[in-house]
C-alpha cells in the first residue's frame, strides 16, 4: 500500500490516491475507519479539477456515513456540512447530492434535535426529490419531515407529512413500512394509541417479507417498527408483550449490523430496561446500552468520568435509566451522581443547537431530569445533613433555568469583544440583519419570506467558522465558584438575601443564601396545585386590571398572604432579597405580597413585603453573576424615547410629566412623539448607557414576539442580534415589558429578558398594564433616588415606599395593582447619573460667583 500511495502522490495524482485509499478502507471498513478520517489531513494538496473535485466529496461522504454508522453523530454532522459546502461551492453534474449528503445531514440533525437545521435540509430535499420526480424519495423525504415535526410536538404537520409520504410510496413497499412505523410514533405522541397500534402493525407486516429485508436500510426499519410495536404495548401497561417485541428488534439489529449502529440498538437496551423496571426486574440492559456507547472501561466505577462523555442522547437517556434503576434500588447517592452527568452532556448537546427555539425545547425537556435530581438530593440531605447535598439542589435549580439565557449573554459579551477586521464577521452581521428583516415582516404581515430558512441556515455555518476561528472567545460558560459544594456565596454582598425557586411538577422547592451560605431549605407538597393558584391569582388581580382588587381586597389580602406564607419562612430573615423565580412565578409581584394575617380596610397599615425588605429579581444566580460583573462605576448619560400619542389617537398627559422628571434629572439624548422614530432608535442604541422607554410596548405576530412601538413602527428585539450592543440600566416605564411567552426552565420570554440577552446589566420593566400617572410619578421618583441610592433596585424600593407614605396619594392608588407593577432585574452597584446641562451651567456660575467673592475679599485683605 505504502509503495502504491507514494508513487500516486509522487505522480500528483491526487484523484487515484483518493480513490485507492477509499478502496482500501472499504475492504475493512469497521477496522480501518480511522484511516478513513484522515485521507483529507494526509492529502497533499486540495483539489483543482472536476475529477479531482468528484474524488474528494466521495471521501467526505465515506466519513460522513462511517461517523454515522458508528454512532458518533457530531462529527458526521461536521463532515457531511463540510461536503455540502464543498458541493454547493462548485456544484458538478454526476452527484447525488440528496441521496448521499441531504438526507443524512438532514438525519443526523434530527438525531442531533436541531430540528430547525433538519426541517430546512429536508425541504431542500423535497425541493430534489419532486424536480427530479423520483416517487420513492419524495415519500422518503415527506417520512423526515414527519419526525422532525413529531419532535417540536408538531402533531398535525407531522401527521399530514406521513400521510402525503404514503400517497407517494408504492404498495406494500419498505417505504411504506417506514411510513407506517413513523405515523405510528406521531400518532402515539398525539395521544392516538389505537391509530398507532395499528400502524405500528402494518409497519411490521410489511417490513417482515422476506423479500423487503434483502433491501437496504429495510432491517433497520424493521426494528424501529418491532420498537414502536414495543411503545405502544409499554403505553397501554402490556409490559411482558412490549419486552417481546424491544428483544426481537435487538436481534434484528444483530443479526444485520453486527459491531455497528450502536446508537440504535443502546436505544433498544434503554427501552428493554425501562420494561424491566416497571416489572421490578434487574434493569441491567441500562448499562449495557452505556457499555456501547463508551466502550471504553468506565474510569469512574459504575459511572464514566465527564472526560468520557460527549453529545448524544441516546447516552444521556440510558445514564437517565441507570440512575432511575438505583433510586428504586434506594441507593441514592450514586443516582444523583448519574443525573448530575447528564447536565453536563446536554451542556454540550446545547452548545450545537443554532436555533434558539430548539434550545428552549430542549431546556424545557431538562426540567423533568432536574426534577428527578432535586428530589433525590433532597432525601439525601434530609437523611444524612450534610452540607454537600444542599449545595448540590442549588447547583441543579442552577443548571435547570435560564441557560439559553446565560449563554446569550456570555456569546454578545464575547462577540463585542472581538473587535477585528474580518469578511466573516462582515457576513455574520449581514445575514443577522437579513434575517431579522424577514423576522420583522413576517410579525407585521403574517407572510414567511421563502429565503428565511436559507439565510438561517447559512449564517448557522457562518457562525461555526467563526468558533472555530476564535475558540478563545467562545469557550462554554464555566460555572462561578459560588456553585462549588461547601463554599459560601462569596460573591453576593453582604446582607443580600437570595431566594432560589424550583417549580416542579410534585414539590415546590426554596433555598434562601446568603455570604456565608444556605440559611434554609424548603419543599412544599402539592405543587402544580399551589402554582394554578398563584397564577388565578396573578391573573385575576393584576393580568384583568384593577377591578377585582378594588372591588374585594379583603380576598386578595387573604390570598396574597397565603401565597407569601407559601414562599417565605415564618420571619423575613433580612432587608434585601435577590428573588430567582421559576415558572410561573416569575409573573408574582412579590413586594405587594401582605405579611401578616390580620386584614385592615386601612390601605396605609397593609403589611407590604415591601415596608419590610426590599426585593429585586434575576433569571438565574448565573445571570445575575454575569450583569453584576459587567456593570460599571462609571457616569451615566440617558436616552430616551417619550410617546405620549395612543394608538387609539388619545393623547397621554403623564408621558410629558415623565418627560420632564426625566430630562431634570439627568443629562441625554431626548426624542418625543414624532421625533421618536425607528431611525432615531437605531442610530441612538449604544450613545448613552441608561435606554429610557416611554413608549407602548406590545407582543406582536403568531408567536407573540416583544416588541416596542415607535413613532413609526415597532422595533423587534430580535432586531437587537444583528448590533453590537452593549448597554447598563434600561428602564422600560410600558406595559407588559416584563410580561410574555413563559418557557418552561428558561423564564419568561419578554422585553426585559430580551434586552437581558443583549447585554444589559439592569432592567426596570412592568408585569402588568402600567397606570400611567402613577407610573409617571413612580418613575421620576426612581430618578431622583437613583444618585443616592446604593443600585437601582434600592431606587426604585424607596421610590414605590415614596409612594405609599405620601399622605397626597389617593387611598386607591394605594392598592398594589397601581404601584407594584414596575420591577427590577439586574446588578446591585450604584448608578451615577451626569447632571442635566442647565443645572452643571447653573453650578458652574455659583462657583464662579464664589471665587469671585474670595478673590475681592484677598485683594482688599492684602490693601490692607
Amino acid at each position: 500500500m505504502k509503495k502504491k500511495t507514494a508513487q500516486l502522490k509522487q505522480d500528483d495524482n491526487l484523484e487515484e490516491w483518493i480513490y485507492y485509499m477509499l478502496d482500501y478502507v472499504y475492504e475493512q471498513p469497521l477496522t480501518r475507519v480511522t484511516v478513513l478520517n484522515e485521507i483529507d489531513n494526509w492529502a497533499w494538496r486540495k483539489p483543482k479539477n472536476e475529477d479531482e473535485r468528484a474524488a474528494w466529496l466521495d471521501m467526505l461522504i465515506a466519513q460522513g456515513y462511517y461517523l454515522m454508522y458508528e454512532g458518533n453523530i457530531l462529527p458526521s454532522i461536521e463532515t457531511y456540512e463540510e461536503a455540502y459546502r464543498f458541493y454547493n461551492a462548485a456544484p458538478f453534474p454526476g452527484t447525488d447530492i440528496l441521496e448521499y449528503i441531504l438526507k443524512p445531514l438532514g438525519n443526523n440533525y434530527t438525531r442531533l434535535g436541531d430540528y430547525e437545521r433538519a426541517a430546512f435540509i429536508h425541504t431542500k430535499a423535497l425541493e430534489i426529490a419532486r424536480k427530479e420526480g423520483n416517487i420513492r424519495q419524495i415519500a422518503g423525504v415527506y417520512n423526515n419531515l414527519a419526525v422532525v415535526f413529531q419532535m417540536q410536538d408538531m402533531f398535525p404537520d407531522a401527521i399530514r407529512s406521513g400521510l402525503a409520504g404514503l400517497q407517494y410510496a408504492p404498495a406494500n413497499s419498505s417505504i411504506a413500512g417506514l411510513l407506517h412505523s413513523s405515523l405510528a410514533d406521531v400518532y402515539l405522541k398525539a395521544g392516538k394509541t389505537d391509530s398507532a397500534a395499528l400502524s405500528a402493525a402494518q409497519a411490521v407486516k410489511i417490513l417482515r417479507q422476506p423479500g423487503i429485508l434483502k433491501e437496504e436500510n429495510a432491517p433497520y426499519w424493521l426494528s424501529s417498527a418491532l420498537q414502536m410495536s414495543g411503545d405502544v404495548a409499554f403505553s397501554q401497561h402490556r409490559y411482558k408483550e412490549a419486552q417481546v417485541f424491544f428483544k426481537e428488534g435487538w436481534k434484528v439489529m444483530e443479526s444485520h449490523y453486527a459491531g455497528a449502529r450502536k446508537r440504535e440498538k443502546a436505544r433498544l437496551l434503554e427501552k428493554s430496561g425501562r420494561v424491566a423496571l416497571h416489572l421490578k426486574e434487574k434493569a441491567d440492559d441500562f448499562d449495557k446500552g452505556i457499555h456501547l456507547l463508551i466502550p471504553e472501561k468506565l474510569a469512574g466505577g459504575i459511572w464514566p468520568q465527564e472526560n468520557q462523555l460527549y453529545g448524544e442522547f441516546m447516552l444521556a437517556d440510558a445514564l437517565e435509566g441507570k440512575a432511575d434503576a438505583l433510586v428504586q434500588s434506594g441507593q441514592l447517592k450514586d443516582a444523583l451522581t448519574g443525573y448530575m452527568l447528564i447536565f453536563s452532556i446536554e451542556k454540550s448537546l446545547r452548545r450545537e443547537f443554532f436555533s434558539r427555539a430548539t434550545r428552549l425545547l430542549h431546556q424545557k425537556q431538562s426540567h423533568a431530569l432536574a426534577e428527578k435530581a432535586m428530589n433525590t438530593a433532597f432525601q439525601l440531605w434530609e437523611q444524612s445533613g450534610d452540607q454537600q447535598y444542599a449545595f448540590t439542589m442549588l447547583d441543579i435549580m442552577e443548571k435547570s433555568k435560564a441557560q439559553v439565557l446565560l449563554e446569550e449573554q456570555q456569546f454578545n459579551m464575547q462577540n463585542s469583544q472581538l473587535q477585528v477586521k474580518d469578511s466573516l464577521l462582515d457576513r455574520q452581521r449581514k445575514l443577522q440583519q437579513a434575517i431579522a428583516y424577514y423576522d420583522r415582516e413576517k410579525a407585521l404581515t403574517g407572510k414567511t419570506g421563502g429565503d428565511r430558512t436559507e439565510l438561517a441556515y447559512a449564517l448557522s455555518q457562518i457562525q461555526l467558522q467563526i468558533k472555530r476561528k476564535y475558540p478563545d472567545f467562545f469557550e462554554p460558560v464555566n460555572p462561578s465558584p459560588l456553585f462549588v459544594p461547601f463554599l459560601p456565596g462569596k460573591d453576593l454582598p453582604q446582607g443580600l438575601i437570595v431566594k432560589n425557586f424550583f417549580a416542579g411538577t410534585d414539590h415546590l422547592y426554596i433555598i434562601d443564601l446568603q455570604k456565608q451560605g444556605i440559611l434554609s431549605i424548603k419543599r412544599l407538597p402539592d405543587a402544580a396545585q399551589k402554582l394554578d393558584a398563584i397564577h388565578q391569582f396573578v391573573t385575576r388581580f393584576f393580568h384583568n386590571g384593577p377591578q377585582a382588587m378594588q372591588n374585594d381586597p379583603q380576598t386578595y389580602y387573604k390570598q396574597g398572604y397565603q401565597i407569601w406564607r407559601w414562599l417565605w419562612n415564618d420571619t423575613i430573615a433580612g432587608n434585601k432579597y435577590l428573588l430567582v423565580p421559576d415558572g410561573g412565578l416569575g409573573y408574582l409581584p412579590f413586594d405587594a405580597l401582605p405579611t401578616d394575617s390580620v386584614y385592615n380596610r386601612d390601605l396605609s397599615k397593609w403589611p407590604f413585603l415591601l415596608k419590610k425588605a426590599a426585593t429585586g429579581l434575576a433569571y438565574s444566580m448565573q445571570t445575575w453573576l454575569q450583569q453584576q460583573q459587567q456593570s460599571n462605576g462609571k457616569t451615566n448619560g440617558i436616552t430616551g424615547f417619550f410617546i405620549s400619542k395612543a394608538s387609539e389617537g388619545i393623547t397621554l398627559p403623564a408621558v410629558q410629566q415623565e418627560f420632564e422628571a426625566v430630562s431634570h434629572a439627568a443629562k441625554g439624548n431626548y426624542y418625543q412623539n414624532e421625533k421618536a422614530t425607528l431611525a432615531a432608535f437605531r442610530e441612538q442604541l449604544g450613545k448613552n448607557s441608561i435606554l429610557h422607554l416611554s413608549t407602548h410596548a406590545s407582543l406582536e405576530g403568531a408567536q407573540q414576539l416583544p416588541a416596542i412601538q415607535l413613532a413609526d413602527g415597532p422595533f423587534f428585539l430580535f432586531e437587537l442580534y444583528a448590533r453590537k450592543f452593549q448597554p447598563g440600566l434600561i428602564m422600560l416605564s410600558a406595559c407588559r415589558t416584563g410580561q410574555g411567552m413563559l418557557a418552561e426552565g428558561e423564564g419568561i420570554i419578554s422585553l426585559a429578558r430580551e434586552f437581558s440577552a443583549s447585554g444589559a446589566t439592569g432592567i426596570v420593566a412592568g408585569l402588568w398594564n402600567v397606570h400611567d400617572v402613577t407610573v409617571a410619578q413612580l418613575t421620576g421618583n426612581f430618578y431622583q433616588q437613583l444618585p443616592a441610592a446604593e443600585s437601582p433596585m434600592m431606587a426604585l424600593h424607596n421610590a414605590k415606599k415614596a409612594w405609599l407614605e405620601d399622605k397626597d396619594t389617593k387611598q386607591q392608588l394605594k392598592l398594589p395593582y397601581y404601584w407594584a407593577a414596575l420591577t427590577y432585574i439586574g446588578h446591585h452597584h450604584a448608578v451615577i447619573l451626569e447632571k442635566p446641562e442647565k443645572e452643571r451651567n447653573y453650578l458652574k456660575w455659583i462657583g464662579a460667583g464664589g471665587a469671585l467673592i474670595i478673590l475681592i475679599l484677598l485683594l482688599r485683605y492684602s490693601r490692607r
